[in-house]
C-alpha cells in the first residue's frame, strides 16, 4: 500500500471520464455524507479532474453534466493518497445527452506515487492484535525492526529502525503536528488508539515536504465529529496475573551461578477506559470530538543502580500511576467555514505523574530487600494546533499550520544526601550504596511549529504540472539542569598489572606495582541551563505527468539548523545543500493495476538539543581517581581516598567545563557538512487479481556526511570539535579560556592530523511482499532481505545502550573507531512477517501477527588500546582490542604496560543473537444491548511464549580495567516479551 502527501488529514481524489465527446460543461463533485462537505471542480478538456487536500473518508463522486448526475460511485480516500477513479459514460448516440448512469473503475494501485511503506486504518488496526502504541504499527511495514530494548523502559514498547537508521533518526506526526523527542530523537508523542482514525507508515522515498529525518515517518490523523452525534466508551485491562513469568541470565568466572538480569519478578499491569463524544455543534458547519483517558499503570521489575555492562541487577523499582495524575484528554473542532475551506484546532494533553519507590534487591534469592528511596516522576506535556486548509480555486491550495509542544522529564528524588555507587570490581561483596541514586534539576522542551504549503495546479493535470511548494520552521527550546544526589558518583574499578588512566593528554596514571590495585573514580556531572535550535526549510516540488502512464515527481529541498546554547550564543549553524527528492512512476499497461517506480533522494537529519545540553550548557564534566583504605559501610562512599598522583588535579580528567560557552567559530569546522543519507529505491507493484496483490522492491541507503564530535588533542580540549570524520577541518582555538577565538589561530586539520577514519554506514535490501484482500480474509506476507554494515550505526549507539544522540562515543577518538567496521547491531538479515484477518461470522472476527527474525550481531569490546599516544587514544571509551597477556620480556618480574599483549575483535564477529519467533492472536465480538453496539475482544501476543535472547552483553572486559575478564559477559540482557494478555470492551450510541 503506498502513499504520498504532508503529514495532515488530506488527500486526493484524481481520475478520468470517456465515452464522451467532449468533456466541456461536465463537472465533477464529492460528497462527504457524514459531515455534509462538498467540493466541485470543472473537468478538463481531455476529462480529467482533481480534488485536492480532501480530508480522509468515504465520499460520494457524481460527475455532472447540465445540472444532471450522469455518473457516480463511492471512494475510500486514505491518508495521503490519491484515490483514483475512472468513469466510463455510455452514450445512446454521438450526438445525444448522456442517458446511463455507470459506476467509477477504482483503480486498484495508485500509480501516481512513488514513496514506500503502509497506510492502516482503525478497521484494520481493531482486526488485528497490535499493542497500542505506534511503534507496533511501524513494525508491519517492510524494512522496519524493533530496536534493542535496552533504550526503552522496562516493560516499554521500544522504539523501531526503519532501513538500517538508527532508532532515533525518524519522525512523527499527529493531524500535522510534529510530536517527535526533540532531545534525543526517541520516541514520540501519542494519543489513546481510540483517538486515532488512520495511521501511515513512511519507509523510504517520500517527498520533499518531509525533512529532519534519515529514518522513517509515522503520520497519524486523529477522528473528528460528524453530523451523527456518537457517545463511545472503552475499557482494556492487562492484568499482570494473565503475563508469563519471565527469565534469568547468569555470569560466568568468579560468577558462576550468579543472577546477572531478572525479569521473574517482574510485573506488569495496565487498565484504562476512555469516553469520547463527537458531532456537530453547527451541522454541517462546526465539528467537534471530545475524549477522556484516565489510566491506571503498575510497574514492578528488577534492574541495577550502577552500570549497565558492568553490575547485575541490585534493586527493584516499583511504580504507579493512577487516577488525575494519569489522565489523557483530547479534542479535535472543525470548522468548515465555506465550501473548500476548514479551520481545525487540535489539542491533547497527555501529562503523567507517577510514583516510584526503589529497593534493594538479591536476584540471587530474589528478595526484596530495604526501601531506598521515593522518586516523582514527570511524564509528557501538552500540545495544541492549529491548521487552515482553503481551496482558493479549484487549482490552487493553501494550507497552514501552527502549533505548540511542551513535554517534561522530570525525576525528583526523596533521598538526596545518599552518593551514588557502583562495584565493578567483581568482587563476592560488592559495595552498595545508602539511597536509590539519580539527579536533581530541571527537565523539559518546548517546541513551536509553523508550517505554510501550498498547491498549485498548472494547466491540465494530465500533461502539465502539480506544483507543491512550502516553508517549515521550528522553534525547539529545552531547560535542562542536573546535579548527582548525595554530590558524588562513586564507581569501584581494578587495574591489572601494566594497565593505565588514559588522560585528555596521555597516560594519567599506571599500575607499575606487578599486582591488581583497586581503586575508585568520582565522576562528577553537574550544571545545564536553558538552549535551543532553530530549524528552518523550503521545499519545492513538481509532480509531472508527461502522459497518463508516466508521472515524474521532482522535488528539492533546503534545511538551516543552528543550534544556541545556554548563554544565547550559537554554536552550530548549519545549512543543507538543496537536497533532491527525485521518483517515478510509470503504467506499462496503462490500466492502473501494476506500476514500477523508483526514487533518489538525501535526507538530512539536525543536531539534536542532546547536543546543546552536552556541550553547550555550562555542564562540569570531572573524574578524578583515588586509591582508597576502605568505605563507608551505610552510604559505600571511600574512605582514606588519596588522589592516584598526589594531587586532585593531578588525578583528575576534565571533559568539560561550566565556564567554557562555546561558538561557532570554536566548536563547528567550517567546513562542516549536516550529517545526511542518500537513498535509492526501485520497485514494482501490482494487482494480481481483484483480490491478490504483491510487489518487491530494492533500497540501497548509505550516509554521505556524518557529523560528530571529535574530541582529540587538536580538538577544542573544553568541548570538543563538531567534523565530518574523515574529512578536512578549520577550527579556531581559544587558549586564554575567554570563549573568543584567539585572533589568527584558525587551523586547517587534515584528516591524518586527526587521524580519524571516513564514516561509513551502509544499508541494502530487498523487500517481496504478497497480500489477499477478500470479503472475509485479510492478509500480508512480507520478505525482507537486509544488510546493514559500517563503522557506527548513527544518531545512538545500541551495542553499549548509550543514547547520547549526536554525540556518542564514536569519533571521539581515532581508538574508538579501530576494529569499529562490521555488521551493525540493527542488521537482521532475514525477516519474515505474516498479519491479517478473518470475518468468521458478520460479528466475530480473530485476528493475526506474526515475526520471524534472524539474530543481530555480537561484538566483543574491551577496555585498552595497544598505543598510549593521546592522538589516538583519549581518556574514555571502548574498544575492540582485549588483553591476551603480559609476558615478562624484560624479567623484572612485572607486567610493563609496553609488554601487553592484544587482540583485535572487529565489530559484530562475536556470534548473533538467536532467531525471533513471535505470533499474537486476537479475537473479537460484536453485539448489540438496548440498542448499544457493544464489542468485546481479547488479544494474547507472543501466544506460544518464546522468549529468546533480544540482546547480549557485549563488554568482555570489566569496566576501565584492561585484561580483566568481564563475569557478566555474554549473559542475556533483553528478551522477548512474555507472553500477555489485553482484554477489552467497547461501546457506542
Amino acid at each position: 500500500m503506498s502513499a504520498s502527501a504532508y503529514a495532515a488529514d488530506t488527500s486526493n481524489i484524481i481520475g478520468k471520464i470517456s465515452g464522451v465527446q467532449s468533456a466541456a460543461g461536465y463537472k465533477v463533485q464529492v460528497t462527504d455524507p457524514k459531515t455534509g462537505f462538498k467540493r466541485e471542480v470543472a473537468v478538463d478538456a481531455s476529462g480529467n479532474f482533481r480534488l485536492s487536500q480532501l480530508p480522509i473518508g468515504a465520499y460520494v463522486v457524481e460527475v455532472v453534466n447540465a445540472g444532471k448526475v450522469v455518473a457516480k460511485d463511492e471512494v475510500r480516500l486514505s491518508l495521503g493518497s490519491n484515490a483514483v477513479a475512472q468513469f466510463e459514460i455510455a452514450q445512446a448516440s454521438s450526438d445525444t445527452e448522456v442517458i446511463q448512469v455507470t459506476g467509477a473503475r477504482i483503480r486498484a494501485v495508485d500509480v501516481t506515487s512513488t514513496d514506500s511503506g503502509l497506510v492502516l486504518g482503525e478497521v484494520e488496526f481493531d482486526k488485528m492484535p497490535i499493542a497500542r502504541n505506534i511503534t507496533a504499527v511501524s513494525l508491519l511495514a517492510p524494512g522496519v525492526v524493533l530496536g534493542d530494548s535496552k533504550f526503552g523502559a522496562s516493560g516499554g514498547a521500544g522504539f523501531a529502525s526503519f532501513g538500517g537508521s538508527s532508532i532515533s533518526e525518524n519522525s512523527c506526526y499527529i493531524n500535522g503536528l510534529e510530536v517527535t523527542n526533540t532531545r534525543q530523537g526517541l520516541g514520540c508523542g501519542s494519543v489513546p488508539f481510540e483517538f486515532y482514525k488512520e495511521f501511515q507508515v513512511k519507509t523510504g522515498g517520500y517527498s520533499a515536504m518531509y525533512g529532519r529525518t534519515t529514518g522513517g515517518v509515522l503520520n497519524a490523523v486523529t477522528k473528528s465529529g460528524t453530523n451523527e452525534w456518537e457517545f463511545a466508551f472503552t475499557a482494556n485491562t492487562q492484568p499482570s496475573s494473565l503475563r508469563s513469568e519471565g527469565k534469568k541470565s547468569y555470569g560466568t568466572g568468579v560468577r558462576l551461578g550468579q543472577v546477572f538480569k531478572d525479569t521473574t519478578a517482574d510485573e506488569f499491569s495496565e487498565s484504562d477506559i476512555s469516553f469520547s463524544a463527537s458531532g456537530a455543534l453547527i451541522e454541517d458547519k462546526l465539528f467537534i470530538y471530545a475524549i477522556v483517558n484516565p489510566r491506571d499503570k503498575s510497574s514492578k521489575w528488577a534492574d541495577t543502580s550502577g552500570r549497565l555492562p558492568y553490575d547485575a541487577d541490585n534493586r527493584y523499582r516499583v511504580n504507579e500511576s493512577s487516577g488525575g495524575d494519569n489522565l489523557f484528554w483530547g479534542t479535535k473542532i472543525d470548522w468548515d467555514i465555506a465550501d473548500g475551506h476548514r479551520l481545525s484546532v487540535f489539542a491533547y494533553s497527555d501529562r503523567t505523574d507517577s510514583e516510584e519507590t526503589r529497593y534493594a534487591y538479591n536476584p540471587n534469592s530474589g528478595v526484596i530487600g530495604a526501601k531506598q528511596g521515593d522518586f516523582l516522576n514527570e511524564r509528557g506535556g501538552e500540545a495544541a494546533s492549529l491548521s487552515y486548509v482553503g481551496n482558493i480555486t479549484d487549482d490552487f491550495t493553501v494550507n497552514l499550520m501552527h502549533g505548540k509542544i511542551k513535554t517534561q522529564y522530570g525525576t525528583t528524588p526523596s533521598v538526596v544526601d545518599c552518593p551514588i555507587v557502583a562495584d565493578g570490581r567483581g568482587v563476592p561483596n560488592p559495595i552498595t550504596g545508602c539511597g536509590a541514586g539519580g539527579s536533581i534539576g530541571d527537565d523539559y522542551d518546548d517546541n513551536e511549529q509553523t508550517r505554510l504549503d501550498f498547491e498549485w495546479a498548472l494547466g491540465d493535470f494530465h500533461g502539465n504540472h502539480l506544483l507543491k511548494f512550502g516553508y517549515d520552521k521550528q522553534d525547539r527550546q529545552s531547560r535542562k539542569t542536573t546535579a548527582p544526589v548525595g554530590g558524588h558518583n562513586y564507581t569501584y574499578v581494578t587495574k591489572q598489572p601494566g594497565d593505565i588512566i588514559q588522560g585528555n593528554d596521555g597516560t594519567l596514571w599506571t599500575n607499575t606495582t606487578g599486582s591488581p590495585v583497586d581503586l575508585v573514580e568520582d565522576r562528577i556531572f553537574i550544571g545545564g541551563g536553558s538552549f535551543g535550535s532553530d530549524l528552518t526549510a523550503w521545499y519545492i516540488e513538481d509532480q509531472y505527468q508527461p502522459t497518463e502512464q508516466l508521472t515524474l515527481n521532482i522535488g528539492v529541498r533546503q534545511d538551516h539548523f543552528v543550534n544556541t546554547g545556554a548563554t544565547g550564543i550559537d554554536f552550530v549553524d548549519l545549512k543543507t545543500d538543496v537536497a533532491p527528492r527525485l521518483g517515478f512512476s510509470y503504467d506499462p499497461t496503462g490500466a492502473g493495476e501494476s506500476k514500477i517506480f523508483g526514487t533518489w533522494g538525501r535526507y538530512y537529519l539536525p543536531v539534536p538539543n542532546n547536543t546543546n545540553y552536552r556541550a553547550a550548557s555550562g555542564v562540569d564534566d570531572t573524574t578524578t581517581h583515588y586509591y582508597f583504605t576502605g568505605f563507608d559501610p551505610v552510604t559505600g562512599a571511600p574512605t582514606g581516598a588519596t588522589p592516584v598522583n598526589g594531587s586532585v588535579a593531578n588525578s583528575q580528567v576534565v571533559n568539560s567545563t561550566s565556564s567554557a560557552m562555546p561558538s561557532v567559530a570554536l566548536f563547528q569546522a567550517q567546513e562542516a557538512d549536516p550529517f545526511y543519507k542518500e537513498e535509492w529505491v526501485l520497485g514494482y507493484e501490482t494487482q494480481f487479481t481483484e483480490e491478490y496483490y504483491g510487489s518487491i522492491r530494492g533500497t540501497y541507503r548509505f550516509v554521505g556526511a556524518a557529523l560528530d564530535d571529535f574530541c582529540g588533542p587538536v580538538a577544542n580540549q573544553h568541548f570538543c570539535t563538531l567534523v565530518n570524520p574523515g574529512k578536512p577541518g578549520s577550527w579556531y582555538s581559544d587558549d586564554d579560556e575567554d570563549n573568543i577565538p584567539d585572533p589568527g589561530s584558525l587551523t586547517t586539520y587534515s584528516p591524518e592530523d586527526m587521524a580519524l577514519p571516513e564514516a561509513e554506514n551502509e544499508y541494502v535490501a530487498l523487500q517481496s511482499q504478497v497480500g489477499f484482500r477478500g470479503e472475509a480474509l485479510r492478509w500480508d506476507l512480507i520478505y525482507t532481505w537486509s544488510r546493514s554494515t559500517g563503522n557506527f550505526e548513527g544518531a545512538v549507539k545500541s551495542d553499549i545502550n548509550q543514547a547520547d544522540a549526536g554525540i556518542t562515543q564514536d569519533f571521539d577518538f581515532p581508538a574508538l573507531m579501530d576494529g569499529a567496521d562490521g555488521y551493525q547491531a540493527n542488521d537482521r538479515r532475514h525477516v519474515f512477517k505474516f498479519f491479517g484477518s478473518y470475518d468468521v461470522t458478520e460479528d466475530l472476527v480473530v485476528g493475526l501477527n506474526s515475526t520471524l527474525s534472524s539474530g543481530r550481531p555480537l561484538s566483543m569490546f574491551g577496555q585498552g588500546y595497544p598505543s598510549q599516544d593521546a592522538k589516538l587514544y583519549g581518556s574514555y571509551g571502548d574498544t575492540f582490542y582485549l588483553v591476551t597477556g603480559c609476558p615478562d620480556t624484560n624479567a623484572n618480574g612485572k607486567c610493563e604496560t609496553a609488554e601487553r599483549q592484544f587482540r583485535k575483535v572487529p565489530r559484530g564477529t562475536a556470534g548473533r543473537t538467536p532467531w525471533n519467533f513471535n505470533v499474537d492472536l486476537s479475537a473479537r465480538y460484536n453485539f448489540e444491548i438496548s440498542g448499544v453496539e457493544m464489542g468485546v475482544s481479547v488479544n494474547v501476543f507472543n501466544i506460544l511464549n518464546i522468549q529468546e535472547s533480544t540482546s547480549q552483553n557485549e563488554h568482555y572486559e570489566a569496566r576501565r580495567s584492561a585484561g580483566t575478564y568481564n563475569p557478566w559477559y555474554g549473559a542475556d540482557y533483553t528478551w522477548q516479551t512474555p507472553r500477555y494478555v489485553r482484554l477489552g470492551l467497547d461501546g457506542r450510541f
